[in-house]
C-alpha cells in the first residue's frame, strides 16, 4: 500500500491476505485458529495506519514550520531567512556559469499615505497584489523575496549582457506602471530600484544587498517614477563607489547619446602607435570622447550605461568617422593603418561582417590591411559560431584582427592558437607597473615570446616613460603606444605629430633594461643546462646589472645583500659551464634547479629595493 506524497509503503494485500487465511482454516476446521489470526492482523494493520497517520501529520508540521521560518505569511515568498539560503546559490551558479547575477532592492514610493487613507488593510492587499506582479514579470529563474513593509529584493540570474538585464527591467516597469484598485478606487504606485551586479560588484551577499539598498535611496532622490505620467529617467540606480551619474534603464541618457553621435557632440581622438624598426608613427588607434554637459567623457564613464543598440551605432559611426579621416590622411601622403576597438556586443550581431566590408568599400583607397579591428578576449564570446565566423571572413577579406589586452583575461594557450589574430596587444597594467616592480618583467617577456611562437604582430600598450622605451627598444616587439609617445590627438594635431614624430633612445639608466640582459644571461645558461648549447661565459663585472647596482648603491637599501645574491647566480653560471664538459646531466639539473632560486630571489630582493628607492624619491621630493 503507498501513501500518496510520502516515501513509506506497506507491501501487502490486506483483503487477499484475510481471504486466503479463512479458507485455509475452514477447510481444516481450524475456525477459531482463524479468527484469532484474523483479528491479529487487523491489530497490525491498525497499528500501521496510525503510524502512517502520525508521520504524515509530523511530516506536514515540518514542512509548515520550515515554511513559516523562510517565508513571509502575508505573501509567501522568501522572506530574510529564505532569501539568505537561496542567495549564496546563486552566487555559486554565477560563478559556474561565467554570467551576471543582478541584486535588485525595490521599494515602493509613498507606500505610507496609501496605510494612512485607506487602512493597513488595504495596504496589505497592495503588497500582496505587488508580489503577484513582481513575480509575472520576472523570469522562472528569478527569485523575489519580501524583507518586511514595502522593501521587496530580486535576484535576477543567468544574464549574458546589460541589455538583457534591460529587457526584465522593462517588464517590471510596465507591470509596476499598471493602476492598483484599493477599496474600488484606482491608484498609480511608484517604486524605486537599486542594483548591484555581480561579478562587477565581488562581494557576499550581505554586501551586496547593503550596495543594493544604498542604491535604491539614489535611485529615490531622482526625478522618476514608473507611473503612466512619469518618464523612466532614473527609476533604476545601478551601485557604484561614489553613487554618481550611472543609471540603468535610462532612457534619456540613451537617447542623448545616439542625439550626440548625429550632433558632432561625440568626436573621436586619434592615438599614435609607432613602429620600433622605424621609430615613426606607423598607425593611430580610434578613441571616443563625448562632450556632455560642459565636460569631456571617455568610454568607461558612458560605455556601461548603453545597450546594444547604442553600441551598433557607436560602432558604425567610429568605423564611419575613423575610415573617412584615414582616407583624408592617407591622400595626403600619411602611409598609415587604423585600429578600431569592436565591442562583444557588434560581435554578437549577424550582419557585422556585411557592415564593415561594405563601409570599408567605399573607400576605395583604403587597402583592407591598413584597418585593424582590436577585439577583447571576453568569457565565450570569441568562441562563439557567430563572432569566429565575423573574424574568419573579415580576414579573409584582408582586414587585420587584434587580440586586445592579452594578459588581462584568462586566456590558454589552446584558446589563442585557435583564434583567427594577426596580433596581440599586450595589457597596459602590466608595462606601467614594471616601473615599481621590475621583477615582473619575466611576465611581459613571456608574454612577448607568446606572440613571436604564435607569429602575429606584438604591439605594446602603456608606454608612459623613458625606461620604457629604453626596454622596449631591446625587445622583439613592433609597435609602442602610450603617454610617452603621444596622448590621442586631436584629429586637427595629428598630420604634424606624424611628419615631425621621431622615436628617441630611451632613459637605459634603470634597472629594467640592465635587469633584462641580465635574464637573457640566465636563459642562456639554462640553455647550457638543458641543451648543451654553445656559450662563453661573462665576467660578472660585465654583467648590466651589476653596474647599475653600483652606481646607485647611495640609493638602494641593502644593496650589499643584493650583490652577493647576484653573485651567487653568476657563480652557479661558471659551475654550469665547469660541469657541461664532464656530461652529469643528474648534476647539471640540480645546479639549475640552485640558479632558478637565486636568480627569483635576486629579482624578488631588486624589486622591492627599487621600490623603496622611488617611494623615498618621492618623500623628498
Amino acid at each position: 500500500m503507498t501513501v500518496p506524497g510520502y516515501p513509506w509503503t506497506v507491501e501487502a494485500d490486506w483483503s487477499s491476505a484475510l481471504v486466503e487465511q479463512l479458507w485455509w482454516h475452514k477447510e481444516r476446521d481450524h475456525l477459531p485458529l482463524a479468527i484469532g489470526i484474523i483479528l491479529g492482523i487487523l491489530v497490525f494493520g491498525v497499528g500501521i495506519i496510525r503510524m502512517l497517520i502520525r508521520e504524515m501529520h509530523l511530516h506536514d508540521q515540518q514542512h509548515l514550520l520550515t515554511t513559516q521560518i523562510t517565508h513571509d505569511f502575508l505573501t509567501n515568498l522568501p522572506n530574510r531567512e529564505g532569501l539568505r539560503r537561496i542567495f549564496d546559490q546563486a552566487l555559486a551558479r554565477s560563478d559556474r556559469q561565467e554570467r551576471l547575477l543582478a541584486v535588485g532592492f525595490l521599494d515602493i514610493d509613498d507606500f505610507k499615505p496609501v496605510n494612512d487613507t485607506y487602512g493597513h488593510a488595504a495596504g496589505d492587499v497592495l503588497l500582496q497584489e505587488m508580489a503577484s506582479r513582481l513575480q509575472s514579470a520576472l523570469r522562472q529563474t528569478d527569485t523575489v523575496a519580501r524583507l518586511g513593509g514595502d522593501e521587496f529584493v530580486l535576484l535576477l540570474e543567468g544574464l549574458r549582457s546589460m541589455d538583457e538585464l534591460d529587457q526584465v527591467l522593462a517588464r517590471l516597469q510596465a507591470s509596476i506602471a499598471q493602476p492598483f484598485n484599493v477599496n474600488g478606487e484606482v491608484i498609480n504606485i511608484h517604486a524605486s530600484l537599486g542594483l548591484s551586479i555581480y561579478p562587477f560588484d565581488d562581494g557576499d551577499a550581505d554586501i551586496l544587498l547593503r550596495h543594493a539598498d544604498q542604491a535604491m535611496y539614489g535611485a529615490k532622490t531622482r526625478p522618476a517614477g514608473c507611473g503612466p505620467d512619469r518618464t523612466s529617467e532614473g527609476w533604476v540606480q545601478l551601485y557604484h563607489q561614489d553613487l554618481g551619474t550611472i543609471t540603468i534603464g535610462d532612457e534619456v541618457l540613451r537617447q542623448d547619446f545616439l542625439r550626440a553621435l548625429g550632433t558632432g557632440e561625440v568626436t573621436l581622438r586619434y592615438q599614435p602607435l609607432v613602429a620600433l624598426a622605424t621609430g615613426r608613427v606607423a598607425g593611430l588607434e580610434a578613441l571616443t570622447r563625448w562632450h556632455r554637459e560642459g565636460r569631456e567623457a571617455s568610454p568607461d564613464q558612458f560605455l556601461p550605461s548603453l545597450g546594444v543598440r547604442e553600441h551598433q551605432a557607436l560602432g558604425h559611426f567610429v568605423l564611419q568617422t575613423g575610415l573617412q579621416q584615414l582616407a583624408q590622411w592617407r591622400d595626403m601622403g600619411l602611409d598609415l593603418f587604423l585600429s578600431v576597438n569592436v565591442t562583444p556586443e557588434e560581435l554578437d550581431q549577424s550582419g557585422f561582417a556585411d557592415t564593415v566590408l561594405s563601409t570599408l568599400a567605399d573607400y576605395p583607397g583604403i587597402p583592407p590591411d591598413a584597418l585593424i579591428l582590436e577585439v577583447l578576449e571576453i568569457g565565450e564570446i570569441l568562441e562563439q559560431e557567430v563572432a569566429m565566423g565575423h573574424l574568419q571572413r573579415l580576414r579573409g577579406a584582408g582586414v587585420k584582427i587584434a587580440l586586445d589586452d592579452v594578459g588581462s583575461a584568462y586566456a590558454s594557450l589552446l584558446r589563442l592558437k585557435n583564434l583567427p589574430i594577426d596580433e596581440i596587444k599586450i595589457d597596459q597594467g602590466f608595462i606601467r607597473e614594471l616601473l615599481n616592480k621590475p621583477q615582473d618583467l619575466i611576465f611581459v617577456e613571456s608574454l612577448i615570446n607568446l606572440g613571436l611562437g604564435m607569429d602575429v604582430i606584438i604591439a605594446v600598450e602603456g608606454v608612459e616613460s623613458e625606461a620604457h622605451i629604453a626596454l622596449l627598444r631591446e625587445m622583439e616587439v613592433d609597435y609602442l603606444q602610450g603617454y610617452a609617445i603621444a596622448r590621442p590627438l586631436e584629429v586637427g594635431a595629428v598630420a604634424d605629430f606624424v611628419h615631425t614624430f621621431v622615436l628617441g633612445a630611451g632613459d637605459a639608466d634603470t634597472p629594467l633594461l640592465a635587469l633584462y640582459q641580465h635574464l637573457g644571461w640566465v636563459h642562456a645558461a639554462e640553455e647550457i643546462a638543458m641543451n648543451h648549447g654553445g656559450y662563453e661565459h661573462d665576467d660578472l663585472a660585465a654583467c648590466p646589472i651589476t653596474t647599475w647596482l653600483h652606481a646607485h648603491m647611495s640609493e638602494l637599501p641593502e644593496v650589499e645583500a643584493l650583490l652577493a645574491e647576484h653573485e651567487a647566480v653568476h657563480a652557479l653560471g661558471r659551475e654550469i659551464l665547469r660541469v657541461r664538459s664532464g656530461g652529469n646531466r643528474e648534476e647539471l639539473h640540480r645546479l639549475l634547479g640552485q640558479l632558478h632560486v637565486h636568480s627569483h630571489r635576486f629579482q624578488e630582493g631588486l624589486g622591492q629595493a627599487v621600490k623603496t628607492m622611488r617611494e623615498n624619491a618621492a618623500d623628498k621630493g
